[in-house]
C-alpha cells in the first residue's frame, strides 16, 4: 500500500481527529474512507456532461448565411 505524508492546518488537523474518534475506528479508515468518498464525488462532478440543447432547423440555416452569434 502507498503511504503520503501531508500537512494540514492546526484547524483542519482538529476537525480530522474529532471526525476520526466519533465517526471511525482509526486514523488510517478515516483516511481511506474521506479519500474514497472526496474521489467518488470529484468523478461525480468530472463525469456529468453538459445537457445538450435542442438546436433548430432555422438556428442551422441562419448560421450558414449570417455567421453564428457574436461573429462579425
Amino acid at each position: 500500500m502507498a503511504q503520503i505524508e501531508i500537512t494540514l492546518p492546526n484547524d483542519k488537523q482538529a476537525q480530522f481527529d474529532r471526525l476520526t474518534e466519533e465517526e471511525f475506528l482509526n486514523e488510517e479508515r478515516a483516511i481511506e474512507e474521506l479519500l474514497n468518498a472526496g474521489l467518488d464525488a470529484y468523478r461525480g462532478v468530472v463525469d456529468q456532461k453538459k445537457p445538450e440543447v435542442e438546436r433548430s432547423p432555422f438556428a442551422a440555416d441562419a448560421e450558414v448565411g449570417y455567421g453564428r452569434r457574436g461573429e462579425l
